[in-house]
C-alpha cells in the first residue's frame, strides 16, 4: 500500500463521525474488561485448535482439526509479539514468531525446517492489521479499542473503526456480556464470561460462518515489564535470496525440476520418448499454467500424460485443471477428496493405486509406491532410477536455505520406503525447499533421533 495513502486511511479512521457514544450497560461492560489493561497493555497465551481445510489425513475428512498455540505481547505504544505453533497431521509444526510495531513487523521460522534462516519482512499497512487482529482475541484491548475510537451505540451494538480502518461491531448480551465481535466476513464469539473475569473461558473464530479457531485454554494478563525481553527475534535470520527467474534444473538423464515459481512450491518432471510425467500440481492454476508452459518448451512433441498427486491436500493439487487431458494417480481414496476440492474442473481421468505401479513414458519406466503414511493416506512417492531421484511430498523438507534441519516422523517413513526398495538415491525432489541429498535426509534423521522429537512439543519458547 502506498505510504501517503496508508497515512490518509489512519487519520480517516480517527476522524470519522460517530453516532452515540456508548452507554449504560454498554459502557460498563467495556470499563470493565477495558480497565486492566489500558495503562500496560497485555500479554498471554492461547491453546486450542484450528480448523484447516483438505489438510486432513484421511482423505474423506474436509478439514483437519490442528493443535494450536499461540504466546501473545501487546505494548501501549503498538509494537507487538506473536508466537505460534500449529501441529499438523505426522506431527509437523510449524514454529514462527513475528515481532512487530506501526512502521512494520518481521517474522522468522524458529524450526528452521519451512523457511529455514530467512527473515521475512512486511510493510506497515500489514503490521498494523495483524496487531489489531491480535486484539480481537483480547476483549480488554477490544473494550479500550471501542472507548477510545469514539464507538457509536446504535441499534444494540457498538461499532468502531479500528487501527486498519475495518469497521468493527460489538453485541452484547442482554446483561451486558460482551458477546462477539464482527469484522467483514468474521465473527468472533466470546463465550463463558465470569464476573471477575477478564477474559472469557472460549473464543470461537469464525468466517462466514465457518468455525476456523477455538481458543479454549487461555491466559491473559496485563504486561510487566520482564515481559518486553519477548520483543525481540533470534540472530542469524536475514532476507530471502532472489529465486530467479522460472526455469526447469536439470537434475540428469531427463529429469527436472521447476524453481523460480510465483508460489515458491516446485514441480518435479520426467521425460520419456512419448510422454511427460510430473509429480503434483500445486499451489493454482495459474501457477500451474506457467509451469506447464515451462515444461511444453522443455520437452516438445511430448505429451504431458501423467500427473501424480503425492497426496490430496490442497496445496500440492489446486493446479490440476491446468492438465485436462492428464492421467491423475493418486492414493486409494483420493478421487474423494480431489471431486469435493475441483468438482468438474478435476481431470477426467483419475487412477487410484493401491501397490507400486510402473508408468512407462517411451523408453523409460518410472515406479510409483503407495506409502501408508501419517501426514496423508493417500501418500505416493514416485522414483526415477535413471536419474536416481525420489520426489516426494511432505516427507523430507530441506529449506531453500539455511542448514539441514530435524527431520519429522514422515522423515522415517520417506527413508524406511528407500531402504525396503533398495533405491539408488542422488536426489531427493519435494515441493517445498531445495533438492536434498540422502547425506541430507540421514542428517535430519540423526537430528530426530538424538530427541528433536521434543521439538514437536506445541510449548513454545
Amino acid at each position: 500500500m502506498n505510504g501517503t495513502l496508508f497515512a490518509s486511511l489512519i487519520t480517516i479512521a480517527f476522524s470519522q463521525p460517530a453516532g452515540p457514544s456508548p452507554t449504560g450497560a454498554h459502557r460498563e461492560a467495556l470499563d470493565r474488561i477495558c480497565r486492566p489493561f489500558a495503562a500496560s497493555g497485555a500479554a498471554g497465551t492461547l491453546s486450542g485448535a484450528r480448523f484447516a481445510p483438505e489438510q486432513a489425513q484421511n482423505p474423506e475428512t474436509a478439514a483437519a482439526t490442528i493443535q494450536a498455540h499461540q504466546t501473545m505481547l501487546l505494548l501501549p505504544d503498538g509494537r507487538f509479539m506473536l508466537g505460534t505453533s500449529a501441529l499438523y497431521p505426522g506431527d509437523i509444526e510449524f514454529r514462527f514468531r513475528t515481532i512487530g510495531s506501526p512502521a512494520g513487523e518481521d517474522t522468522v521460522d524458529l524450526l528452521g525446517w519451512r523457511e529455514g534462516d530467512v527473515l521475512q519482512h512486511d510493510d506497515a499497512a500489514s503490521a498494523v492489521k495483524d496487531h489489531a487482529d491480535l486484539r480481537l482475541l483480547i476483549p480488554g484491548l477490544l473494550a479500550c479499542d471501542a472507548l477510545e475510537r469514539k464507538a457509536s451505540d446504535e441499534a444494540g451494538l457498538v461499532r468502531y473503526t479500528d487501527a486498519a480502518g475495518r469497521v468493527v461491531a460489538l453485541r452484547f448480551s442482554g446483561t451486558g456480556e460482551l458477546q462477539q465481535a464482527e469484522i467483514g466476513s468474521e465473527t468472533y464469539r466470546y463465550d463463558g464470561w465470569s464476573a471477575d473475569a477478564q477474559q472469557p473461558r472460549q473464543i470461537v473464530r469464525l468466517r462466514d460462518g465457518r468455525e476456523i479457531a477455538r481458543w479454549t485454554d487461555m491466559q491473559i494478563a496485563p504486561t510487566q515489564a520482564a515481559d518486553v525481553q519477548q520483543m525481540a527475534l533470534p540472530p542469524g535470520y536475514r532476507p530471502a535470496d532472489d529465486p530467479g527467474p522460472l526455469r526447469a534444473t536439470p537434475l540428469g538423464h531427463g529429469a527436472y525440476r521447476v524453481d523460480g515459481t510465483a508460489s515458491g512450491y516446485h514441480t518435479g518432471f520426467v521425460v520419456g520418448s512419448r510422454e511427460v510425467a510430473l509429480f503434483d500440481a500445486p499451489i493454482g492454476v495459474d501457477d500451474a499454467k506457467a509451469v506447464r508452459a515451462l515444461i511444453e518448451r522443455t520437452a516438445p512433441n511430448r505429451r504431458i500424460a501423467h500427473v501424480i498427486a503425492s497426496h490430496v491436500h490442497n496445496d500440492h493439487m489446486a493446479g490440476l485443471p491446468a492438465y485436462p487431458d492428464a492421467e491423475v494417480v493418486t492414493g486409494i481414496g483420493g478421487g474423494i477428496a480431489l471431486r469435493r476440492q475441483l468438482g468438474a474442473t478435476l481431470p477426467a481421468h483419475v487412477r487410484e493405486i493401491s501397490t507400486a505401479t510402473e508408468i512407462d513414458l517411451g523408453d523409460r519406466i518410472i515406479r510409483i509406491y503407495p506409502l501408508a503414511s501419517s501426514h496423508a493416506s493417500t501418500m505416493l512417492v514416485g522414483y526415477d532410477a535413471r536419474s536416481r531421484s525420489v520426489f516426494q511430498g511432505d516427507l523430507f523438507y530441506l529449506p531453500e536455505r539455511g542448514k539441514v534441519p530435524a527431520a519429522f516422523r514422515t522423515g522415517t517413513e520417506l527413508a524406511g520406503l528407500i531402504r525396503n526398495q533398495k533405491l539408488g538415491v542422488d536426489h531427493i525432489v519435494g515441493v517445498h525447499g531445495r533438492t536434498a541429498t540422502m547425506t541430507d535426509l540421514q542428517q535430519g534423521l540423526a537430528l530426530f533421533d538424538k530427541g528433536a522429537e521434543s521439538a514437536l512439543s506445541i510449548t513454545l519458547p
